[in-house]
């Protein structure tokens, strides 16, 4: 079974998450492309005001750090390309997902599946028609609720108890296609923001991943139904909303 994955060039958890993926799955991974985030610059004015300013230049302070110690020592800072090297996967760079450039580019490729990893930009139908058998995302939330964006940052907002990661179908709607493996995790009390995200996405959620792909690979045709009425949709947070998050004993790091 041929895998293409589409993914963003974070530093921080995702180099983990492909490491581990790559590892244990016994499918092919043909390619993996850093997708352009064409919001950027909008994210990081939104990024300004939702954490405020002393979280935000922290932020950016941690991944220039991250950067700069990937240049300088590549053995103990890994990064996508770094694991991709490791594994013998290829690397693209590529400006828009839709276009139909790279769309030949996936039919010559001749993929059984297509995953989304934390993709920047939303897949429309002529991409998520071109695998053989399915185009996939992970998703870190327990689908139907929390569809959209920060889910992790949402249900320690909400006080929730428990959360998880969803490996659903791909539709032109965000997050909407059906599920193929959903695991619950529980929420801790100490958990942080970024605790909380690096056990979905370093552990929980590449291990779910691999299992999707075995029942794909399998034929397994069992689903969870994404029925859009039952859940919960959430958009970028707000400096309010960080304030909400903060009152529940919550924190950033």
């Amino acid at each position: 079974m041929r895998i293409y994955f589409l993914t963003t060039d974070d530093r921080v958890f995702l180099p983990h998450f492909f490491e581990q993926v790559f590892g244990e799955t016994d499918a092919e991974i043909i390619g993996l492309a850093l997708v352009n985030d064409p919001s950027l610059k909008t994210f990081l004015l939104k990024s300004f005001s939702f954490l405020g300013p002393f979280t935000f230049a922290r932020e950016v302070w941690y991944q220039a750090r991250l950067r700069l110690l990937a240049s300088l020592a590549p053995s103990r800072t890994p990064t996508i390309s770094s694991v991709c090297a490791k594994y013998g996967v290829t690397v693209t760079s590529v400006k828009k997902v839709n276009d139909k450039s790279f769309r030949s580019f996936l039919r010559e490729s001749d993929i059984d599946v297509l995953v989304s990893v934390a993709c920047p930009q939303i897949l429309r139908k002529k991409i998520l028609e071109i695998p053989k058998l399915a185009a996939i995302n992970v998703h870190y939330a327990l689908l139907p609720e929390y569809r959209g964006q920060y889910p992790s940052f949402w249900v320690l907002a909400e006080g929730e108890e428990y959360t998880g990661v969803s490996v659903h179908y791909m539709a032109e709607l965000v997050d909407a296609g059906d599920v193929l493996v959903q695991v619950k995790d529980k929420i801790l009390a100490e958990d942080t923001f970024y605790t909380l995200v690096r056990r979905l996405k370093t552990t929980i959620g590449p291990s779910a991943l691999i299992e999707a792909l075995r029942k794909i690979r399998g034929g397994d045709e069992f689903v969870l139904k994404n029925e859009a009425e039952k859940g919960t949709y959430y958009g970028f947070p707000t400096r309010a909303d960080m304030q909400r998050f903060r009152k529940r004993g919550r924190r950033w790091r």
